[in-house]
């Protein structure tokens, strides 16, 4: 006879040994995190691993609900190949790959600063770089891996341990006890499914409620932050405040200048993960990884309150070619609005004459910048297929020096006036230089990898400069530099919720007026409304950034991450979770963010979370309904209405 009664205690027993693999990868997560948890105390962790048991526990039921059907199957013997095989290689597998999932994130919090979401099948699935990077992953990371197997065993070994042999337990009402069984144990799994008795679901907005924003991966897990993320739409619409005081607080519509048309030439240097941490100039550093951007600085117009609108390469570069940021779940580049009608700089200035390129050193097709580059309207793409030299190739491209020899070359040939972009890679990790420069720039004591590639791309940067100094179009080229994101940091400041978005934003001219530092809150959004501003460019146009040289505009930065808002007007920053606003700090006293200000300032909460709730709503119905872009004579600031 079949014995339902204990196959339904085994499949119990064996979702809820698998809390143990589970809060251990947790303890991994906090020990290999530590420098980004600095604050979170053992007894503040012991709390996160209990308060985590109600993320873990759907996450168990989610994952295995193929393991769950096969064992609920009203028939075969515990000792048919079915019972014994078929369901421990299925409970195996899948949650081998749970595991997995958990092990490899750990490692990427300190890229992106949060748990991975659906967003990251889109993200692994673009480009062509995985046979290249792999092994260098599993080199540096192959402790990681072999824990991993550990955890596997361990899963292993538990599951044995429901596999030994019991006494069949009768019983004279087998139908009735089987029934009773069935509906207990569905009843249970239906309850930990949806994380409890609430009206709803358990969702990753929920872990603010246990934690800080800060601390909130600890408290998740990842196979939830990615099951519970799959099919959900990036954005909802917002009505935070009636549609006709939204427009009169933030409206997107930019008008063109009176001012005759200046067409300059523009550049735009991204550089990869170049902290403003790392810049001595904008740190007040003696010691410096970055002498030659230093000496630039100080003959340009700088911003030493700059800040990323997210904290991935494909999120960065349509904030900086687009003014296109991803205040969502998953980058704007991947999601289902990537076809939505926006302004872009090279359409822009593309239909004033200007001839429009891309640069970047990557196999073409990685991280999908080819397809995303066409439909901003760059009229050339210059890659690693069009270098046509591999021996100047590393895991991710080609190298900095000659890629930017390379792309002084060509810019000679495009016709003026132009813009072009170009993206540097060899400050990426697994962090790199050509073998020729180890001795130049070695790593100095147990400082951070990626510095010793910080010293290579700035003297990449000064021979570039070096050669297109001399060119006859350089006294008539605008030059903005800006980091795509952030880079890793063990600085507590520049791993918190504020510090880890502070980046570079430079203008320079040469033989210019453009120099000094300004105070004022910027963003990377903020970097097409200001170049078109600084040319002048005359007709209306759609930019949800500001522009910098505009003395009346409203200068702010915002990001977002696991459904958190925050915004930042110097010296404030704000923070929402949701629609709550829970936290307020001047950072510019309190930069470790430890003194919330909430109740102490509340004209500054409301004209802060007015303005923040006014750009939310105005962005998710702009990207929803496709109402990004203006046709030439029919701007009206005052007729335009996004929010109706």
């Amino acid at each position: 006879m079949v014995n339902i009664p204990r196959y339904c205690k085994l499949l119990l027993k064996r979702l809820l040994l698998l809390l143990i693999p589970y809060e251990l990868c947790r303890v991994f997560y906090y020990s290999y995190n530590h420098h980004y948890f600095a604050d979170v105390g053992v007894g503040t962790f012991i709390h996160y691993m209990f308060v985590g048991l109600r993320f873990d526990i759907p996450a168990i039921i989610m994952v295995n609900i193929p393991f769950i059907f096969l064992s609920l199957l009203p028939f075969g013997h515990e000792e048919t190949i079915f019972r014994k095989q078929v369901l421990k290689t299925v409970y195996m597998v899948i949650n081998s790959l749970a595991l997995f999932m958990q092990f490899g994130d750990t490692v990427f919090l300190s890229f992106v600063y949060k748990r991975s979401t659906a967003d990251v099948f889109k993200f692994l699935s673009l480009g062509s770089d995985s046979e290249e990077v792999m092994p260098s992953v599993i080199r540096d990371y192959w402790y990681v891996i072999v824990l991993w197997a550990l955890m596997v065993f361990l899963m292993y070994l538990l599951y044995a341990f429901t596999e030994k042999k019991r006494p069949f337990e009768n019983t004279k009402n087998y139908v009735a006890t089987s029934i009773a069984s069935y509906i207990v144990i569905i009843t249970m799994l239906v309850i930990g499914f949806r994380g409890g008795w609430q009206a709803r679901p358990l969702t990753l907005e929920d872990a603010s409620y246990y934690a800080p924003v800060h601390d909130v991966p600890l408290v998740l897990n990842t196979p939830f932050s990615i099951l519970k993320t799959l099919g959900v739409p990036p954005l909802k619409e917002k009505n935070f405040v009636n549609s006709d005081l939204c427009n009169k607080i933030y409206c997107p519509y930019k008008e063109g200048a009176a001012k005759p048309f200046r067409k300059l030439n523009v550049i735009t240097i991204i550089l990869e993960s170049f902290s403003k941490e790392y810049i001595g100039a904008l740190n007040n550093r003696h010691k410096t990884n970055t002498p030659f951007l230093d000496s630039l600085i100080s003959q340009s117009l700088v911003f030493d309150n700059a800040f990323s609108d997210g904290k991935k390469s494909i999120e960065g570069i349509p904030s900086v070619t687009a003014g296109m940021p991803s205040w969502m779940d998953e980058p704007y580049a991947t999601s289902e609005y990537n076809h939505d009608s926006i302004n872009t700089l090279p359409t822009l200035l593309g239909k004033e004459g200007y001839t429009t390129a891309f640069f970047h050193g990557g196999t073409n097709g990685t991280m999908d910048f080819t397809t995303y580059c066409k439909r901003a309207g760059f009229k050339y793409y210059y890659g690693r297929t069009e270098y046509h030299n591999d021996a100047d190739y590393d895991v991710w491209g080609i190298w900095d020096e000659p890629f930017f020899q390379y792309f002084a070359k060509n810019l000679d040939t495009l016709h003026k006036p132009f813009y072009a972009n170009i993206f540097s890679l060899s400050s990426h990790h697994p962090f790199n230089i050509p073998a020729k420069y180890a001795s130049k720039f070695p790593r100095k004591g147990q400082e951070m990898e990626i510095l010793k590639c910080i010293r290579y791309s700035d003297m990449a940067l000064k021979e570039f400069f070096a050669t297109v100094s001399k060119k006859p179009w350089y006294d008539s080229t605008l030059f903005v530099f800006v980091a795509d994101h952030a880079g890793p940091s063990e600085d507590p400041y520049y791993s918190n919720r504020l510090g880890m978005y502070e980046l570079p934003i430079i203008y320079f001219m040469p033989n210019s007026n453009l120099k000094g530092r300004s105070h004022i809150t910027t963003q990377q959004i903020d970097i097409m409304p200001s170049v078109l501003g600084y040319l002048n460019y005359p007709h209306p146009y759609f930019a949800f950034g500001s522009n910098v040289f505009d003395s009346t505009a409203n200068h702010f930065a915002i990001n977002y991450i696991n459904d958190v808002y925050q915004i930042c007007r110097n010296p404030y920053c704000l923070q929402m979770e949701g629609t709550r606003i829970t936290a307020l700090y001047n950072y510019q006293k309190d930069s470790m963010l430890v003194h919330n200000l909430v109740k102490e300032k509340p004209q500054v909460k409301d004209s802060l979370s007015t303005l923040l709730e006014a750009v939310v709503q105005t962005y998710n119905a702009a990207v929803i309904h496709n109402n990004m872009q203006l046709k030439r004579g029919e701007f009206s600031s005052s007729s335009h209405s996004i929010n109706r």
